[in-house]
């Protein structure tokens, strides 16, 4: 609908984490690649202890801020749809596996799948509302979707139509808190108008863009290292197979750079981003390097507890792929390609480490205005190549 007088739209993308919101205009076209028209960055305060409402309070003042700074760098280019993708700690998620089997063969319709949905939905929400400590009614589900469905021992892309003893299916679900989603809502209501707004969980994001750019079915691994809160993403078998979060980010190196310099937090942020672009001077970079490492070591650990539960079953990918803005730091780099973490690994060698930058996703959408070597930029630009799917849908 939206292509009916133009041969593009604009959309509004805006990623909400733990420290930081990625607002960006997306230009969607018929034909040729999407283009990134404006970017925006805000950074939450830095807090010395923060705790998830102090978290949630300034993702709001901070939704506020960057909206208005859109609104004036784009009078004149108003979105037509806005997709909000929450990152950790705004979502909760799970992937279902269910099968169905019968003794005579049934034919699969949406009716029996849409069940499958319902009653596994219902499952998934009472352990929502115990995350989100709600109580009935106070979460709203952000994503439903079949991955994966198996009919007669092959995987196919539609079931409906075909008959079978047995099914299987993958279902991933997500769910946020549902007063937060609708001050979310409410908020860009305000400043961007009566416009459809569409919320998305990263974790599924993610997955769909990274699928068509690496071999979901031998299966990889996604750590995203936000400012407050890590990522891990198991993909095997061609699904989502589960998602861990630990609260650990790049805020906490920081921290302990800001105790062991004697500086406040933003000084110490400033310090931290001079040694990422590896611009310190020498002294200074021999008394910092030795606490980033000890700070890795703690990442590791809580690292490696993640990868503990998520092989049990079956030894993980080889392949390691690195995003978020502390993908660019050499020393959480090296931690990610630590020997010990070969126990976990089919091979049983350390994990390959892939990280992007945003020259690396040239061909697929168009990099005008961006910084090609800024790892920052690279998780705003996948979610961009899937939200232009999306969006681009007729």
């Amino acid at each position: 609908m939206f292509f009916r007088k133009k041969n593009y739209k604009n959309v509004l993308v805006v990623d909400i984490g733990s420290a930081s919101i990625n607002c960006f205009m997306l230009s969607v076209k018929i034909e040729g690649k999407p283009e990134i028209s404006a970017t925006l960055r805000a950074r939450m305060p830095l807090l010395e202890n923060p705790d998830l409402a102090h978290i949630e309070r300034y993702a709001k003042k901070t939704l506020k801020e960057i909206s208005a700074d859109m609104v004036k760098k784009n009078a004149g280019a108003r979105p037509e749809a806005v997709f909000v993708v929450m990152s950790a700690p705004w979502y909760f998620c799970e992937t279902r596996l269910v099968k169905v089997s019968r003794p005579e063969p049934f034919t699969v319709d949406r009716d029996l799948l849409d069940k499958l949905i319902s009653d596994e939905l219902e499952i998934f929400s009472s352990k929502a509302r115990e995350q989100f400590a709600g109580r009935e009614g106070e979460i709203a589900v952000l994503d439903k979707e079949i991955m994966r469905s198996i009919v007669n021992g092959y995987t196919i892309k539609d079931p409906v139509g075909k008959t079978t003893k047995e099914l299987e299916a993958a279902i991933y679900l997500s769910a946020g808190k549902k007063n937060f989603l609708d001050q979310v809502r409410d908020i860009l209501g305000h400043f961007f108008g009566s416009v459809p707004v569409r919320t998305i969980s990263e974790p599924l994001a993610i997955f769909k863009i990274l699928s068509g750019m690496a071999n979901s079915e031998e299966g990889f691994l996604v750590v995203d290292v936000g400012g407050e809160v890590t990522e891990v993403y198991l993909v095997r078998d061609g699904i989502l197979e589960v998602v861990k979060n630990f609260t650990w980010g790049g805020n906490l190196m920081v921290r302990r750079l800001a105790s062991l310099l004697k500086v406040d937090l933003n000084e110490a942020l400033s310090f931290f981003k001079t040694n990422s672009s590896k611009d310190l001077k020498e002294n200074l970079e021999k008394k910092i390097s030795p606490s980033l490492e000890g700070v890795c070591s703690e990442w590791q650990n809580f690292l490696s507890q993640s990868l503990s539960d998520m092989g049990k079953n079956a030894p993980l990918p080889q392949t390691l792929i690195l995003l978020g803005g502390m993908a660019g730091n050499e020393v959480l780099k090296s931690c990610a390609n630590a020997e010990e973490f070969s126990s976990f690994t089919v091979l049983g060698k350390p994990f390959n480490v892939l990280t992007f930058i945003p020259e690396n996703l040239e061909g697929r959408i168009s990099l005008a205005g961006i910084d090609r070597k800024d790892p920052q930029m690279t998780l705003p630009l996948l979610l961009a190549l899937d939200v232009s799917q999306y969006a681009g849908a007729k």
